[in-house]
């Protein structure tokens, strides 16, 4: 895709990537797992990198990490799933963990400690109530309660990894700049998984990293649904102009356009200015 490897000198000329969601999904290649890295800007919603890996262990992490290293961008703050191996990705950053990871494992975590599901029914409540809040000292004092029934709840497990997390789980309460989820790289997934889902899977390394290339660099140029704005207007308000915008979003109308032979596009007067700034 012609357009892609300039969408990404855009995004890395104006992007500063300070605080970044990071987050994987898996993918399956010739019978083998493959994890696919996306780490995406928080202000923006723009991915800043993609990597696909066979693993996602530390020396693997370490290797997503190495281009912010080379391009003298290295994130301050990242919010992540709480994959221990994604402190290596950017040694010293602030470490913050997604509520909303947290909240979907609290069922996961019950499942191996009860006989039946209304045992884990009857606490799950509580559980999940304990970051439904915008305080930290009411997550303090709720946690001390479920400290206090844990050995007749039968989750002392849970509680001792949830106070170990605590720190990374709880610097987001009640924070405006710290956000608790990463809905930005969870939207992501999803279209990429729709897209995965229909293609059938890849065949090799080279063919899944070039389709992702371009699922990441569509998804920048579609609309949200509640702000009817694209992440890529954030850092170029000019991109509604581009053709790729009006076919992702407006698909019907710029292919009457096309066929009308008027078409209302000025990409080529937008990459002249481009390639006249370098």
């Amino acid at each position: 895709m012609a357009l892609g490897p300039l969408v990404y000198h855009w995004i890395g000329e104006r992007v500063k990537a300070q605080m970044v969601y990071v987050d994987e999904t898996w993918l399956k290649l010739r019978g083998r797992w493959h994890d696919g890295f996306v780490v995406v800007d928080v202000p923006t919603a723009l991915p800043v990198l993609a990597a696909l890996l066979p693993s996602r262990g530390q020396w693997a992490c370490r290797w997503v990490g190495r281009p912010w290293r080379q391009l003298n961008k290295v994130p301050q703050v990242c919010i992540t799933a709480g994959v221990p191996a994604y402190a290596y990705l950017v040694p010293g950053a602030k470490q913050v963990l997604g509520r909303f990871h947290h909240q979907q494992g609290v069922t996961h975590g019950l499942k191996p400690h009860f006989a039946t599901e209304a045992e884990g029914d009857a606490r799950t409540p509580a559980m999940k109530r304990l970051f439904q809040t915008r305080d930290q000292r009411t997550v303090r004092r709720r946690l001390v309660r479920l400290k206090e029934r844990a050995a007749a709840w039968g989750i002392p497990p849970w509680v001792s990894a949830v106070e170990a997390k605590l720190p990374q789980l709880i610097c987001s309460v009640g924070s405006v700049r710290l956000p608790s989820t990463s809905n930005a790289v969870e939207r992501f997934f999803r279209a990429f998984q729709r897209f995965y889902c229909t293609r059938g899977g890849f065949h090799s390394v080279l063919s899944a990293t070039r389709e992702r290339r371009l699922v990441l660099v569509v998804s920048v140029f579609t609309q949200h649904a509640t702000t009817g704005q694209a992440p890529i207007e954030t850092i170029l308000p000019e991109a509604r102009r581009l053709p790729l915008y009006r076919l992702s979003n407006a698909p019907f109308r710029a292919l009457q356009e096309r066929n009308d032979g008027n078409p209302e596009a000025h990409m080529a007067d937008l990459l002249l200015a481009e390639e006249a700034a370098r």
